[in-house]
């Protein structure tokens, strides 16, 4: 069970090891059969009302990136026209040699068009458990809270409030979306819960059981309760104060329409994410190697331990690079079986905890964040990935693409 501390001040620590040496990144592009500086082209494509809402929300997130200032006006025009923002210099080290390799961040956000419809079964985390849950193991529902009241799915809500359980873990988090930093877990006894989150300002709260439907309740968007997974000896023994997770990268082959892994990376919490492993708040993300599943070194995007590659948790030593995950055969057949079942999807990047009896499969993100990723090697390095941004509009077919957005 993950511990509960008062602050993170008391986090165990070994002697702090130094950085490895930079993680690699991509020098110089290659073809690909990507026509060159084709990014430039994608957002000069775009047009339409869809595609100006596009633009508006891009030019807002690129000037309100701390990483602006860093940049000359050449170097911002550059980026702006080509859809990255500012920051991917810093993780990336972008050059006008290497972009070609990597998906911008409009068409990442535009990703969230390839399932369609469907994107709903990854966004509603009811939804998701109940489809989901037919093919794999996935956390139980505790209960929801939305409306200023509690939605009770599972016998144990009323014994946790009543005063009737004996003790539990349970993790809270928002019922729709992604994203990491609204995420609170919480431990109960017949009395009291103490609710712990990655908040500053309030991150350890304790209150009377009967207490905890108005905590949750009184959040401003709606949100889920589920039982807490405690992951397995591998995962923990990275780093104990989190739990931390697999994002595997899933896409529908466009020759064969069957399901397959394109990129996986461990997440790692640090002392900068406690209590979660959340990339964009300081944890690391290492790449999986998708043939032996060896870790490679682990990178951070935010917080003291960025702009370095670390073979050794840069809070207590323990070994990354080199380790293999678990059953990692398996587990990439795993997900691909439980993809497979769903033929109306075709890319999501999947959240799952490993813990002593196998995996389970927290969430699916229909459009995955992709600087964990790409921060070790580009996404357009490979060529299956290519063809499928591709065939979906992303990378050329412009006009298809405008098709796709204009439909909404």
């Amino acid at each position: 069970m993950m511990p509960l501390t008062p602050s993170k001040s008391v986090l165990p620590r070994r002697s702090i090891p130094q950085p490895a040496r930079p993680f690699s990144r991509a020098k110089v592009a290659t073809s690909l059969d990507l026509p060159r500086d084709h990014h430039q082209q994608f957002m000069a494509s775009l047009s339409g009302p869809k595609a100006l809402a596009l633009h508006k929300r891009f030019t807002l997130d690129f000037h309100a990136d701390p990483d602006l200032e860093r940049l000359s006006e050449k170097q911002a025009n550059f980026l702006y026209k080509r859809g990255f923002l500012p920051e991917k210099v810093r993780l990336y080290g972008l050059t006008p040699d290497n972009i070609d390799l990597y998906l911008s961040d409009v068409q990442r956000w535009l990703t969230r068009l390839v399932n369609g419809s469907y994107s709903i079964v990854f966004n509603d985390k009811v939804l998701f458990t109940q489809v989901l849950g037919r093919y794999c193991r996935v956390p139980d529902i505790i209960a929801t809270f939305r409306n200023g009241r509690a939605i009770p799915y599972s016998p144990i809500w009323d014994r946790v409030v009543n005063g009737q359980d004996d003790g539990r873990m349970m993790v809270a988090k928002p019922l729709g979306g992604g994203g990491g930093g609204s995420v609170y877990f919480i431990r109960t006894d017949r009395h009291h819960a103490v609710v712990e989150t990655n908040d500053d300002s309030n991150s350890r709260i304790i209150v009377k059981v009967d207490e905890l439907a108005e905590v949750l309740a009184g959040q401003e968007v709606p949100f889920i309760l589920n039982d807490y997974i405690q992951q397995g000896v591998f995962t923990q023994t990275l780093f104990p104060l989190t739990v931390n997770t697999l994002r595997v990268l899933v896409v529908r082959s466009p020759i064969s329409g069957q399901a397959r892994v394109m990129r996986a990376v461990q997440r790692i919490g640090t002392s900068e994410s406690y209590p979660i492993d959340n990339f964009s708040l300081g944890g690391l993300s290492s790449e999986v190697d998708l043939v032996s599943g060896e870790l490679g070194y682990a990178v951070a995007a935010e917080g003291k331990y960025k702009g370095h590659g670390w073979e050794c948790h840069p809070d207590t030593g323990e070994s990354i690079r080199g380790k293999r995950v678990p059953d990692w055969e398996n587990i990439k057949h795993g997900i691909c079986r439980v993809f497979n079942q769903l033929p109306y999807v075709k890319y999501c990047g999947f959240d799952l905890v490993i813990d002593d009896e196998g995996v389970v499969v927290l969430e699916g993100n229909s459009y995955s964040q992709v600087r964990l990723f790409q921060m070790n090697r580009p996404l357009l390095e490979c060529q299956e990935l290519v063809e499928f941004y591709k065939k979906e509009g992303l990378l050329g077919n412009y006009k298809e693409k405008q098709e796709a957005i204009a439909a909404g």
